[in-house]
C-alpha cells in the first residue's frame, strides 16, 4: 500500500496541473498601464490568486521597489516583485471569477474584485468598495504569454527627428 502512495500522488498532481493548464484565467496578464505583469494561478484551496511577476520599473535608485504603503507595517519592506496582490477569487462560470480581493501597492489599499474574461486575451477586472460593484472601476488586462510588453508610441515633437539626424 505504501508503494502505491507515490503513484497516487503523481496522478493527483498531474490532474491538478492539467486542470490549471486548461483554465483560461491561469495565465500571465499585463495590467492596464502595461507597466507590470500579474500571474493568476489556482491555489491549492481552489481559489484564484495573483502575484506580480514583472515590473517595467522595478528598481528605484538602485534598489527594488518595495511595498512602502502597505497598511501592515510589518510588510512595508517586501519587494513588489513577487508580491501577492489577488486572493480569494472563486469561479462563477467559465468566463467569470468573483468574490475576491485585490491589493493596490501604489496606494496601499485593498478592494473587492471580480474578473471577466472578454476574449481569450482580454480580461476585465472590476475593483470596488463596500462589496458593491457599482462603487468601483473597471480596467482591462491583456494576455502577456508571449512576454512582449505592449508598445506605446513615444511622444515626438515636430522636427525632433530632423534635429537629431546628423546625416541630413
Amino acid at each position: 500500500m505504501i508503494k502505491k502512495f507515490p503513484l497516487l500522488f503523481t496522478i493527483v498532481l498531474s490532474l491538478s496541473l492539467a486542470t490549471q493548464a486548461q483554465d483560461r484565467f491561469c495565465k500571465i496578464w499585463y495590467t492596464a498601464e502595461g507597466d507590470s505583469k500579474v500571474q493568476i494561478y489556482l491555489a491549492p484551496d481552489g481559489t484564484y490568486k495573483g502575484k506580480i511577476v514583472w515590473l517595467k520599473k522595478g528598481i528605484v535608485n538602485g534598489k527594488p521597489l518595495i511595498d512602502k504603503k502597505n497598511p501592515d507595517q510589518t510588510k512595508r519592506n517586501q519587494p513588489w516583485l513577487g508580491l501577492p496582490i489577488i486572493s480569494g477569487l472563486e469561479k462563477k462560470s467559465a468566463t467569470e471569477i468573483v468574490s475576491g480581493k485585490i491589493y493596490d501597492p501604489t496606494h496601499g489599499n485593498y478592494y473587492s474584485c471580480k474578473m471577466t474574461l472578454k476574449d481569450p486575451d482580454k480580461l476585465e477586472l472590476r475593483g470596488y468598495i463596500f462589496g458593491m460593484p457599482f462603487l468601483g472601476r473597471t480596467t482591462t488586462w491583456y494576455l502577456a504569454e508571449d512576454n512582449t510588453p505592449p508598445v506605446k508610441p513615444a511622444p515626438v515633437s515636430p522636427g525632433s527627428v530632423l534635429k537629431s539626424d546628423k546625416n541630413l
